[in-house]
């Protein structure tokens, strides 16, 4: 990130938990160098360089279908998969075709920020459901439908990331995916759950995909090598039934740019073949676990009692709770006059009230040195910060 890439307000030497980016330093390995001169010297350099089929190059295509029928236990076909130019791609063209302005979509209270931008785009009207250390509440998912089918609304579907969460790291249990599942089927509505930081688990076996026990009914399952590769490379996945796949497919932007960038896509499915990205996904595990590591042990260390924090078990996120008389805005401003950076949680809900007392810490692309020294900071700007 260059001085011109800051946020207005943030110094070169501003020590950053703000972004759920990956550590720039594993970005350009040489492997994935490697795979780009391979990919330009090759005779699909030429045609890789032109429109490429609409559902996305047939190479990483089965690499993907493969990769994911073996980890998550599925019998999926290359029908069922499309790629996509990252999961803002996929939210947005789920967003396009399937909901209508004034449509309701249901979110978990918080989410990510920029889908909520996004939905907002869309004139969808939004409905937050209440999550606790487990995950989204099927209690709360559960009356919410029923209060807007009793007001004459219909939900087209549930937004939801159900592993090390953005921004609170929480993994949603098994049981609670079962239960959303028959409420889905019950109400007939969708599940577009975004998935992108299924690979970067740290301590467990991550918990099935909606897709698995849904058996692809009523479930779009979104994944990303934005996180676990570059995300300059602007490319992703959508999982699916046949039939909404091709409805992506067929829609318009799909038939009118050939298919999610084809170049891109080329280069990574040499690199995949050669088995890069497996043993890349295994030093990402090793390098974030050590962040996180280092975070919860700083925040143990540094933080007042009364500070609550979740215990992520993989990803990039911390979320922090304030006591009532501390409010994050505040605290946020504080701490990067101090030097240190960082999102308060107003924006992460969709009614930003709901977000005055919480904190995202990310550690993805913090130096390591930095993350005990900004949480020190940041536990002193806390403590100084509270309001009678």
């Amino acid at each position: 990130m260059t001085s011109n890439d800051l946020p207005q307000g943030m110094a070169p030497n501003t020590i950053s938990l703000l972004f759920g980016h990956p550590d720039p330093a594993i970005l350009l390995t040489s492997e994935l160098r490697a795979a780009m001169q391979h990919m330009l010297s090759s005779p699909q350099a030429i045609s890789a360089l032109q429109y490429g089929p609409e559902p996305g190059t047939r190479s990483l295509i089965d690499f993907l279908v493969d990769k994911i029928n073996r980890e998550q236990a599925l019998s999926i076909r290359s029908e069922n998969l499309m790629l996509v130019a990252g999961s803002t791609h996929a939210v947005d063209m789920l967003a396009r075709l399937y909901a209508t302005p004034d449509s309701v979509v249901l979110v978990e209270a918080p989410t990510y920020a920029d889908t909520l931008h996004i939905f907002r785009d869309h004139h969808i009207e939004l409905c937050s459901i209440p999550m606790d250390g487990y995950g989204l509440i099927p209690e709360e998912l559960e009356q919410q439908v029923a209060r807007l089918k009793a007001s004459g609304k219909h939900p087209v579907f549930l937004y939801t990331i159900p592993n090390f969460h953005n921004p609170t790291g929480i993994t949603l249990t098994g049981a609670r995916r079962s239960e959303i599942i028959r409420l889905a089927r019950q109400y007939n509505f969708l599940i577009v759950e975004d998935d992108v930081y299924r690979d970067l688990s740290f301590e467990c076996a991550v918990p099935a995909s909606f897709y698995q026990p849904a058996d692809g009914d009523h479930v779009f399952s979104i994944g990303s090598f934005s996180k676990t590769l570059a995300p300059g490379l602007r490319l992703g996945w959508l999982l699916a039934s046949e039939e909404n796949i091709q409805r992506c497919v067929n829609c318009g932007t799909t038939q009118m740019g050939g298919g999610a960038n084809p170049f891109a896509a080329n280069i990574v499915a040499a690199y995949c073949r050669e088995g890069y990205w497996e043993a890349h996904i295994s030093r990402l595990q090793s390098l974030y676990k050590m962040r996180r590591d280092l975070a919860l042990s700083a925040l143990e260390q540094h933080m007042p009692s009364d500070v609550k924090w979740t215990h992520p078990a993989g990803g990039f996120f911390i979320w922090l709770t304030l006591p009532q008389n501390v409010f994050a805005q505040h605290v946020k401003r504080v701490a990067l006059q101090k030097g240190v950076s960082l999102a308060a949680g107003a924006g992460f809900f969709v009614h930003p009230a709901d977000g005055e007392h919480n904190l995202r810490l990310a550690y993805s692309c913090a130096a390591p040195a930095d993350i005990d020294i900004g949480i020190r900071i940041l536990a002193q700007v806390i403590d100084s910060s509270r309001q009678e």
